[in-house]
């Protein structure tokens, strides 16, 4: 301990070098794991929040929930099971009824009834009273300035809908989501206008055409139970669900081998300056070797001294990360982690000790007798 902070404050230029380098990877790798695990909440937060152990669709739709339709029968034929039905759908809605670039979002519309499992805790407002009230999940708010009282036009059919409440911050494949009733989002009802046809005298919220069939998108199962898949549906294990969205597993990958070669790329970067150091210290080493300083003594302050400057390197960048994230806009997907930040230091660091290594077996290598010849 004692060789290696002497060494340290003796060779500070040197190993201030090491140090900022160090700082930079370790910024990087752990900027990219919070845009990583931003993106990764955006397309999975709301599949989350359903706390489900598989998902029931229509069998032969590849996973994609939004073009499943089941029959509402197929709903009570489980109703022993612990089950939520819901309707998924894609929208684009106007902001308070503007049509302009600014105020046209895209949103995830969702429908469930009320006695739901699933359906959101409401943090702000009210539940909604009849079927022109929505919740919206938090990032309607912090995203997009939405408020308590303001409206939604649904493009597909001019519903206008109005904000009631705010739940939890919530997107399902990086779009903003907002509550309804389970026939509201249906998909028979989001092609429903009912301005286009003054005549039809029906209710617009219940079924645009009498006596037809009540469809669902999906069956949320919340316990692991015997379902299995048949001709007519196919039951999902959520986290294959999760693999399936359009475009997360190539995410999950790509961030994956970054952050993955970044570690790597640090680890290798400091042991060739360790190693480096060392060799230019051989004739050093070869004094205390001939004054009866071991080998292994030596060796583990080049150990704590990897130690030291990792500690202090992956410290500061953790640090400026923090920083940055504070200053980061709502609309970066930046997600703070500290199971996954402290793995990624824990690597960087057991990698960086690993790299070391070699400059330890350089030092057990060196012979004062020839060094000093």
């Amino acid at each position: 301990m004692f060789l290696a902070l002497k060494e340290i404050r003796k060779e500070k230029k040197r190993f201030i070098l090491i140090i900022s380098i160090t700082v930079l990877i370790s910024y990087l790798v752990y900027f990219l794991m919070g845009l990583a695990y931003g993106l990764s909440q955006d397309n999975t937060s709301e599949i989350e929040r359903w706390n489900a152990e598989s998902i029931v669709l229509k069998s032969g739709v590849n996973n994609n929930i939004f073009s499943s339709q089941l029959d509402k029968d197929i709903y009570y034929d489980y109703d022993d099971k612990e089950i939520s039905a819901i309707n998924i759908a894609r929208t684009v809605g106007y902001l308070n009824g503007e049509k302009s670039d600014d105020t046209t979002e895209n949103f995830v519309l969702i429908g469930m009834r009320q006695d739901s499992p699933i359906y959101p805790e409401v943090l702000e407002g009210r539940l909604p009273e009849n079927s022109g009230e929505i919740i919206g999940s938090m990032s309607l708010k912090n995203e997009l300035n939405l408020k308590l009282d303001d409206t939604i036009e649904l493009s597909s059919n001019e519903n206008k809908l109005k904000i009631v409440g705010f739940s939890q911050e919530a997107k399902y494949s990086v779009s903003p989501v907002i509550y309804t009733d389970l026939e509201i989002a249906s998909q028979a009802m989001m092609l429903f206008n009912p301005n286009r046809n003054s005549e039809q005298a029906i209710d617009t919220y219940t079924t645009p055409t009498p006596n037809m069939p009540d469809l669902i998108s999906a069956i949320i199962v919340h316990q692991n139970n015997d379902l299995k898949s048949n001709d007519d549906v196919e039951v999902i294990p959520v986290d294959e669900f999760i693999l399936a969205l359009p475009g997360y597993l190539a995410q999950v990958l790509t961030f994956g081998l970054m952050i993955g070669f970044l570690v790597l790329i640090s680890s290798i970067i400091l042991g060739v300056f360790m190693f480096i150091i060392t060799n230019q210290k051989r004739q050093t080493f070869a004094i205390m070797k001939i004054q009866g300083i071991s080998s292994s003594y030596i060796g583990k302050s080049v150990l704590l001294q990897t130690v030291i400057l990792n500690i202090i390197g992956i410290s500061i960048g953790l640090g400026l990360n923090l920083i940055s994230a504070y200053f980061l806009p709502t609309a970066v997907p930046f997600e703070i982690n500290g199971l996954y930040y402290f793995i990624i230091a824990l690597l960087m660091l057991l990698f960086s000790i690993v790299g070391a290594l070699f400059s330890v077996s350089s030092i057990a290598k060196i012979d004062p007798l020839e060094v000093l010849e």
